[in-house]
């Protein structure tokens, strides 16, 4: 094999494509159905839950009842005395989303949020290990609305 031969000469620069021109407005689609009516988990005192809801509050769990992508939030305060606040949130029995904090002698925040695909039937829920607390009454919250339905 021979020695590398001598670079070419530079060529032309390209030149842009004219924008074409704007196509016809489509018209307007059908409104989609209603949204499933939120979820929520209560502090220590309250709980807003919308009518309808699929949270049952005895056991803190979501059960769809509309397939679809749903987004869940939590958030809560570790309490300065516990040694640790381990918490996941599940999907089914699976663990979807978690977060771990050791932070002694203060309060510490966590959130996490996770989007799900769920089916009828699916259930969503919060495991928890520790003790949560914090300066008010409403530092845990658990919550969830549908995306958009399957």
């Amino acid at each position: 094999m021979g020695p590398y031969g001598q670079p070419g000469s530079k060529g032309e620069p390209g030149h842009e494509g004219e924008i074409g021109p704007i196509g016809p407005m489509s018209e307007r689609g059908t409104p989609g159905n209603p949204g499933n009516d939120g979820i929520g988990l209560p502090g220590k005192h309250t709980a807003t839950l919308l009518p309808g809801t699929s949270f049952d509050l005895e056991t803190g769990t979501f059960t769809c009842s509309v397939s679809g992508t749903y987004v869940f939030m939590f958030s809560m305060n570790k309490y300065p005395s516990s040694s640790y606040l381990y918490v996941q949130l599940r999907k089914n029995d699976d663990v979807v989303v978690s977060g771990y904090s050791t932070a002694s002698n203060h309060h510490e925040p966590m959130s996490r949020s996770a989007v799900l695909v769920l089916q009828q039937g699916d259930t969503v829920y919060l495991t928890m290990h520790g003790r949560v607390g914090g300066y008010s009454s409403h530092d845990t919250s658990f919550s969830g609305f549908l995306l958009y339905p399957e």
